[in-house]
């Protein structure tokens, strides 16, 4: 049923059910798994398309990347049973938009992700990335709900 995972991941504390929910899911489908962590643009350091180098000295771009790094290889770390079915990404962009675009591309059978529960302010200021990308893929979307 399911050959490709594209695991969402944000390194929140529902994180490692995230995970997990996503190797049963590899390990009962025989898929492949995609970890995947998206960095906000503004945050993103792209030292190709800076040659001055401002980008690339701006801490909290290079914290965020890093921050986005380590939790894609801790993820990959939990999932190394699974082999070289497991790849990991960082990718750039809107979250939603972004994840949508990448489980398009990679022709993913499945997105897997977790679910904060923000409040209802939260949820009018900033609005839901769970939301926008259920509204919007091309794939089912498993969402991990309990905190």
């Amino acid at each position: 049923m399911f050959t490709q995972i594209l695991l969402a991941v944000d390194g929140s504390r529902q994180t490692p059910r995230v995970i997990a929910l996503a190797a049963d899911l590899a390990a009962a489908s025989g898929a492949r798994i995609s970890v995947t962590c998206c960095v906000d643009a503004s945050y993103a350091v792209d030292s190709g398309s800076d040659p001055a180098g401002e980008v690339t000295l701006y801490q909290p771009a290079c914290e965020e990347e890093n921050a986005a790094a380590r939790i894609v290889r801790d993820a990959m770390r939990q999932l190394h049973a699974l082999g070289d079915k497991v790849t990991g990404q960082i990718i750039v962009g809107d979250a939603a938009q972004a994840l949508v675009a990448e489980a398009t591309q990679q022709e993913a059978s499945v997105i897997v992700m977790g679910h904060r529960h923000r409040g209802l302010v939260d949820r009018l200021l900033k609005g839901s990335v769970c939301a926008d990308i259920m509204a919007t893929a091309p794939c089912p979307v498993l969402v991990e709900v309990r905190d």
